[in-house]
């Protein structure tokens, strides 16, 4: 029996018959326009492309940070970390013309507007640990006081309920933290947002270096902090935890800007191009994470809860109006752009109240953000931001919990005393008066705190142990 028959009874083909098939196959794919070397596998970076394809991402190519490739650790005689003059030291990417401009673009509207001496000074400090906040960041009356308070939301998240054993013992316990454990608090919290942003699966980290990344340019006005940005991008989690430790001076130094530097590491996580989809940016809207008055839009204030820049917070999506028309319905033939509001209940949550509105016509919060995971909100009351939360876990999961619990405000401004306010929801507020003109004095003398917490709690009555209602 020859070799071929003995192949052909093994069920094999002879190599000149497999050779055949596969230049058969690959005359196939010229004949198609099919290039072998453009089909071997590439790193994408999603951005702007030449053809205009792609789903944008990322504005320029960044390099990915390991803690592997991480250089040596040097420390200072006193034993502290000797941290590099320069960014580039660590293996960043330096910032590039056309980042900074589609990223003060998306912050401030325009490339020439920058951030005031308050915004520069501002970063994640701790209180004294004598005060009676000893857990809580220190706020100015400025515009980052709304960044910090969503960021203490967080703080205060890890510091009570993410830990390995939760009790409403430990939780008074967690009030008093030592050094040790709010600075990984924070750390904790800071990552979280970021990854959040993300989309659990990429974030970025802004940091500063000595010498300036892009040349200048009149069309993008200096600030003393853009200019100077380095980038490092992770895509493990545990990557970023680690980053952060050792580079947490970076945010909470009196000398850096941290509140800048964060808010520049949220939006590249987030990705510019995302935001402005989120956003509904277009060539005739000119939306903006902050106000004309640099104070934080409501965008920013979902984009640190949820990891998603809405400008509404009703539950879902709307398409229908109150008068049950379709919203900016031109033609019949278009589509109607729908108002994109929370679509999943947030860990953090929000309540707004506002004097100057209407009973009729007043903002909508769904109860995604009514209702969050944890007990913890974020307020905005007459465009002053503050925190309320709760240090009973059971405040939002059981009902019967909610008819008489404590709930701790807080706001980080200096000198404010501690504010445990009674909650009962039970029996409700007193009986108003007989008269309008009574009822409406007294709704009138009723503090603006108290109406933000009716907002979710109707009808209930508030009690201000040894202080003076101040709000």
């Amino acid at each position: 029996m020859s070799a071929s028959d003995t192949m052909k009874s093994m069920g094999l083909t002879s190599p000149g018959a497999e050779r055949e098939k596969l230049n058969k196959l690959l005359k196939i794919f010229d004949d198609k326009g099919i290039n072998l070397e453009d089909s071997k596998r590439r790193v994408r970076f999603n951005g702007p492309s030449a053809d205009g394809d792609g789903d944008p991402k990322l504005t320029q190519r960044v390099k990915t940070f390991y803690v592997e490739s991480w250089p040596e650790l040097r420390l200072n005689k006193d034993g502290t970390v000797m941290r590099p003059r320069s960014g580039r030291n660590l293996g960043g990417t330096p910032i590039t013309e056309n980042t900074a401009t589609l990223m003060r673009e998306i912050v401030h509207g325009s490339t020439v507007h920058s951030f005031c001496r308050e915004w520069r000074k501002s970063s994640f400090i701790f209180q004294d640990s004598t005060s009676p906040y000893p857990w809580g960041l220190q706020t100015q009356r400025c515009g980052s006081r709304g960044l910090i308070l969503a960021v203490q939301a967080f703080v205060i998240k890890q510091l009570i309920f993410d830990r390995e054993y939760v009790s409403n013992i430990l939780a008074q316990n967690a009030l008093k933290p030592t050094e040790f454990e709010r600075k990984r608090a924070l750390i904790s919290a800071v990552c979280e947002i970021l990854w959040k942003a993300g989309d659990g699966k990429r974030c970025c980290v802004c940091l500063l270096q000595d010498k300036r990344s892009y040349p200048q340019d009149h069309r993008l006005r200096d600030d003393d902090v853009t200019e100077f940005v380095v980038l490092f991008e992770f895509k493990k989690f545990t990557d970023l935890t680690t980053f952060m430790r050792r580079n947490i001076e970076e945010f909470t130094s009196d000398k850096s800007p941290g509140c800048i530097l964060f808010l520049y590491s949220l939006v590249l996580s987030a990705s510019v191009f995302k935001l402005k989809e989120e956003m509904l940016i277009t060539n005739e809207t000119t939306y903006k994470l902050l106000s004309d008055r640099e104070e934080c839009n409501q965008a920013l204030y979902s984009l640190i809860i949820t990891g998603h820049a809405c400008h509404y917070m009703h539950n879902g999506n709307l398409v229908y109006s109150s008068n049950g028309n379709l919203l900016d319905d031109v033609e019949p033939e278009e589509l109607a752009t729908p108002l994109k509001g929370i679509q999943e209940r947030s860990q953090i949550g929000f309540l707004y109240w506002d004097k100057g509105e209407n009973d009729d016509s007043r903002t909508e919060v769904g109860s995604m953000l009514k209702t969050p995971k944890k007990p913890i909100w974020l307020t905005l009351i007459n465009n002053q931001p503050g925190l309320f939360f709760s240090t009973n876990i059971d405040l939002v999961s059981d009902w019967r919990v909610e008819t008489r619990f404590i709930l701790n405000y807080y706001t980080g401004l200096p000198g404010m005393p501690a504010c445990p306010l009674h909650i009962e929801t039970r029996f409700g507020r007193n009986a108003l008066g007989r008269t309008k003109l009574h009822r409406r004095q007294q709704e009138e003398n009723i503090p603006q705190l108290e109406r933000c917490i009716m907002t979710k709690w109707y009808g209930a009555a508030v009690d201000w142990p040894d202080i003076l209602p101040f709000y």
